[in-house]
C-alpha cells in the first residue's frame, strides 16, 4: 500500500463522481501557533454558547490555532473565541478563555480574524477527518466502493449531499462562474479545493485549516485510503483555489 501511494502521489491523479473521472494536486500555510486547554471545553459549530455542541475536549487537549472571533459570548471578562484543530482532529470554535493562548479580550499577535465558518464548514471538516480516521479509509460505505477517483464524490459527502456536479472540473467551473472561486492558498476549515489536470476532470478536497486538506487518492481500479496532505506543494495538478460550500 506504501509503495502504492508513493507512486500514485508522483503522476497526476484521477478522480470521479458517477458520471465522470477526475484528478489531484495540493499545499500549506502557516498555524498560528499549538496551545492547549485549561478546563474542559465543549467545541461547537460557531463562537457562542448557542451553536452546537460537536465534541467536549478535556482540560490540557492540545491543538492548533487556526484563527480567532472577537465579540462571541463573553465567558468570565473574555470575548474572544478561537477556531482551532485538536490533536485528535477535531475542527471546531472554543472559548478562547479556557486556553494557553497569549490573548484577553484581544487577538493573539499573529492571529487573523475568521473567515465565515458555517456550521456546515465545521461538519464538512470534521466528517472528512472521521472518513480519514474510520476503520477502512480506502472504502465508502455510502457509495459501496473504493474512493479512489471520486473526490467529487467524496467532496459532496463531506459537504451534505447539497449539490451534484459530474466532476471536480464541473464543480469547478460552476463556482467560478458564480464569483465564488477565491486564489489565496489558506482555505477556511469546511471549504472545497480546488486542482485541474487529470484529462481535463480536475480534483478537489476539503479543507480542514491551516493549510491542509483531507481528500481522496489515486483513480479508479486503486484502492489507496483518504489522506491529508497540503493544500500546495504536495501532488502534482496546478491549483486552482477554493470555494466555500453551497448553502454556506
Amino acid at each position: 500500500m506504501r509503495a502504492l501511494l508513493a507512486r500514485a502521489t508522483a503522476l497526476v491523479l484521477a478522480c470521479l463522481t458517477l458520471a465522470g473521472i477526475l484528478a489531484v494536486t495540493a499545499g500549506p500555510a502557516a498555524a498560528a501557533g499549538s496551545y492547549s486547554t485549561t478546563a474542559v471545553v465543549n467545541v461547537r459549530t460557531g463562537p457562542t454558547t448557542g451553536y452546537a455542541i460537536i465534541k467536549s475536549e478535556p482540560s490540557g487537549a492540545t491543538f492548533a490555532l487556526i484563527c480567532q472571533w472577537q465579540g462571541g459570548t463573553n465567558i468570565n471578562g473574555n470575548a474572544i473565541w478561537d477556531e482551532v484543530r485538536f490533536s485528535n482532529g477535531v475542527v471546531g470554535a472554543i472559548t478562547d478563555y479556557w486556553t494557553t493562548t497569549p490573548s484577553w479580550n484581544s487577538f493573539a499577535p499573529g492571529t487573523g480574524y475568521c473567515p465565515r465558518i458555517t456550521p456546515q464548514m465545521q461538519y464538512a471538516a470534521n466528517w472528512a477527518i472521521a472518513e480519514k480516521n474510520s476503520p477502512d479509509p480506502t472504502w465508502s460505505d455510502h457509495f459501496g466502493h473504493p474512493w479512489s477517483g471520486y473526490c467529487e464524490q467524496f467532496a459532496e459527502q463531506a459537504e451534505g449531499f447539497t449539490f451534484r456536479f459530474a466532476s471536480a472540473i464541473d464543480d469547478y467551473n460552476w463556482e467560478r462562474s458564480n464569483g465564488r472561486i477565491h486564489t489565496d492558498t489558506n482555505p477556511p476549515p469546511g471549504a472545497l479545493v480546488f486542482y485541474s489536470g487529470g484529462g481535463g476532470f480536475g480534483h478537489v478536497a476539503v479543507s480542514i485549516g491551516l493549510g491542509q486538506e483531507v481528500g481522496t487518492l489515486g483513480y479508479v481500479g486503486q484502492r489507496l485510503p483518504v489522506s491529508q496532505y497540503p493544500v500546495v506543494g504536495y501532488l502534482s495538478n496546478p491549483y486552482l483555489g477554493w470555494a466555500l460550500p453551497i448553502g454556506s
